[in-house]
C-alpha cells in the first residue's frame, strides 16, 4: 500500500519532501531484521529494498545506560513500584541488549539510519531531527 501511495504521489507531481508521502512505521524493518537476524530472508531484503527506493529513512531512539532504569520505571509507574531491584536490573539489561542489536542491524541495513539519544526528553528537537534527516 505504501508503494502504491508513493507512486501515486509521484504521478501527480508531488516529489518534494514537504509535499510528498510521509509515513512512520515504528522500527518496521529493524524489528524484522532483529527478529530474523539468524536467517534474513530474501523477502525481508526485498521489502527493505522497496522501502529504500521510496526514500525511507530510519530513526533509532535510544537511552544511555545510566538513564535506562529511570526511563523504564517512568513508562508505567504502577507496574514498577512492586518490582524488585533484581527484576529492574534484568529489564535494564534486556533493554540495553535490545538497543545493541538494533544498532547492529541498523548498521547492516541499506536504509539510512540516525540514532537519537532521548535522555533529555526534548521531543520537539527530536521531531525536527527526524523531519530534516536526509
Amino acid at each position: 500500500m505504501l508503494k502504491m501511495l508513493n507512486n501515486w504521489s509521484r504521478e501527480i507531481g508531488q516529489t518534494q519532501r514537504s509535499k510528498g508521502l510521509f509515513f512512520i512505521l515504528e522500527r518496521f524493518h529493524l524489528n524484522h531484521r532483529v527478529a530474523f537476524s539468524h536467517s534474513l530472508s530474501d523477502e525481508i531484503k526485498e521489502l527493505e529494498a522497496q522501502l529504500f527506493e521510496m526514500g525511507a529513512r530510519c530513526t533509532l531512539l535510544t537511552v544511555s545506560p545510566e538513564n535506562v532504569e529511570q526511563r523504564i520505571s517512568s513508562r508505567n509507574l504502577n507496574e514498577w513500584q512492586e518490582k524488585t531491584s533484581k527484576e529492574m536490573k534484568v529489564a535494564c539489561e534486556l533493554l540495553l541488549e535490545q538497543q545493541k542489536e538494533y544498532r547492529n542491524q541498523a548498521g547492516n541495513s541499506i536504509i539510512p539510519t540516525i540514532e537519537i539519544n532521548t535522555d533529555n526528553k526534548d521531543w520537539e528537537s527530536y521531531a525536527k531531527q527526524i523531519y530534516f534527516f536526509n
